[in-house]
């Protein structure tokens, strides 16, 4: 399970809000575990931890998906700001897609405090109120796949197609999906790509 990072404005964060809202909005059991600046908790038996880093995230890539980001333009404004970041990771995760599903609900809840500027997945950054709208999904007992998949993207050098690759569908035992120079709607192809990861994790399609 890949470490998912959330970028703050500051080091103030508070996780007795955390676990109140993580409480009352998905009803599960689980016992906190506290020290100053984490958070440990075990939930389904897998570990769920959380950490407060009192500084910015240095890497240099960092910058580099921000400005690549096509689908959220401020990206690079949000990181250039950011002063703090929570470290978020489980252990023990067991069956991918339900530990993704526990991850999602933990994020959406890290993300209800004002101080939350964006989840930084390598190599994606998503804005926190698409991150939220996402994973409500799951209140549906829908897979919010968009938020567990990366979809990159680049333009040929004559700009007439463009070529997509995913990052993360190994996390699910799967092999990664690629579209070369492909001359259809960039919007067209992407939701097509989208359509396809969706329903190759919720299916479980070997292929």
């Amino acid at each position: 399970m890949p470490v998912v990072y959330i970028l703050l404005d500051g080091a103030g964060y508070s996780f007795d809000i955390f676990i109140d809202n993580f409480r009352k909005k998905w009803q599960l059991q689980f016992e906190p575990h506290r020290e100053e600046d984490s958070l440990g908790m075990i939930i389904d038996g897998r570990i769920v931890g959380c950490t407060i880093v009192p500084y910015p995230i240095v890497e240099s890539a960092l910058i580099k998906y921000a400005r690549e980001n096509m689908f959220w333009p401020e990206a690079e404004a949000c990181v250039a700001k950011h002063k703090a970041h929570l470290k978020v990771a489980i252990a023990r995760e067991g069956d991918p897609v339900a530990a993704h599903t526990l991850l999602s609900k933990v994020i959406y809840s890290l993300l209800q405090q004002r101080n939350a500027l964006c989840v930084y997945l390598k190599p994606g950054l998503i804005e926190p109120s698409y991150y939220i709208k996402c994973a409500e999904e799951l209140v549906k007992k829908k897979l919010p796949t968009e938020l567990w998949v990366h979809i990159n993207s680049t333009g040929s050098e004559t700009g007439d197609s463009f070529s997509f690759n995913t990052v993360g569908m190994n996390k699910f035992g799967k092999k990664e999906f690629e579209i070369k120079n492909t001359k259809k709607n960039f919007i067209d192809a992407y939701y097509c790509l989208k359509e396809q990861i969706k329903a190759t994790i919720e299916n479980d399609i070997k292929k």
